[in-house]
């Protein structure tokens, strides 16, 4: 999809300022845009690239700025986004539709942008508050979570609700490792920046860029600490399930044990011997039943003034 809005007037023997905005574009549609602007736009195996030298280059006056793992939320799925930044043309190369520029294109009629920096920009920025959501309401989950798998509750948790949380510590997990990779390479892009932006930038692009590079900075200490969360959080809820197993375990074994003496007690009055006592006394049978009870009994209050059980 090629999508293609003026954001600033042809100034006299000058040329418009756009904004190219292109989703999952055919190469018909790649090649369209790149005639329009009038440099080239890579392709998407070109904003895909994880080197450095890929991520962030400068061909020409054009700015070439890729994001490689980019978290896409209305999606879940992480695909690259690209943005090709020239004095005259800002070039968006998105995989699903963004989140963080939903409000955008509304935004710039009652603020208007000064050139394809600035609008570049307030992407950035909307992307950074964007990732900052993310990992509020990621704490909060996890918080939550949190307060669910360590609250005291009587009895034994079922294991399908243990197999549950342990889905949902993954699902944090992969969560937290998309916004990872994101920010990143955020951070690497806004440092080149703060080091290498043009001239033609602006004046205020300086600490805009500072200010931004602040934010991401905080946001990846945060998720770094989200990531240790995670991990506790994942240790617990294994742990938490070899309890619920050794608990198993353990009442089979005491299980067995106590049915050790009353099945030898069986056992040997079962045996069709000629002279055996016990069968002549009137009370023999009833003498029988409560010794095989008291075999159980014994080993149970033993077991219990141990604390095994």
């Amino acid at each position: 999809m090629l999508h293609c809005q003026t954001i600033a007037d042809a100034a006299p023997g000058g040329r418009a300022t756009v904004w190219v905005d292109l989703c999952q574009p055919t190469p018909e549609e790649l090649a369209q845009a790149t005639q329009q602007v009038g440099f080239t736009i890579p392709d998407r195996a070109g904003i895909s690239e994880i080197e450095f030298s890929s991520r962030v280059r400068l061909e020409g006056e054009a700015l070439v700025l890729n994001l490689p793992r980019f978290h896409y939320e209305a999606a879940q799925l992480v695909a690259p986004l690209g943005f090709v930044v020239a004095p005259h043309a800002l070039v968006v190369q998105r995989e699903h539709a963004v989140d963080a520029f939903s409000a955008l294109e509304t935004g710039l009629e009652k603020h208007p942008c000064v050139g394809p920096a600035d609008l570049f920009l307030r992407m950035i920025e909307r992307i950074v508050d964007y990732l900052a959501d993310q990992l509020e309401s990621l704490e909060s989950r996890m918080s939550e979570f949190s307060r669910e798998a360590f609250n005291k509750r009587k009895g034994r948790r079922a294991p399908r609700r243990l197999e549950g949380m342990l889905h949902e510590v993954g699902v944090m997990g992969r969560h937290i490792g998309t916004l990872h990779n994101t920010l990143h390479g955020l951070l690497r892009m806004m440092n080149y920046l703060d080091e290498s932006a043009p001239s033609w930038f602006g004046a205020d692009a300086h600490k805009r860029i500072k200010l931004v590079l602040k934010d991401i900075t905080s946001l990846s200490e945060f998720e770094q600490q989200l990531g240790d969360r995670n991990e506790f959080l994942l240790d617990s809820v294994l742990g938490l399930i070899n309890m619920d197993q050794n608990e198993v375990m353990k009442v089979m074994a005491v299980a067995s044990v106590v049915g050790i003496p009353p099945t030898v007690l069986v056992g040997i009055w079962g045996m069709n011997f000629a002279t055996m006592p016990e069968l002549h006394l009137h009370f023999g049978y009833a003498i029988a039943l409560g010794i095989i009870v008291l075999s159980i009994v014994v080993p149970l209050l033993w077991f219990k003034r141990r604390g095994w059980l």
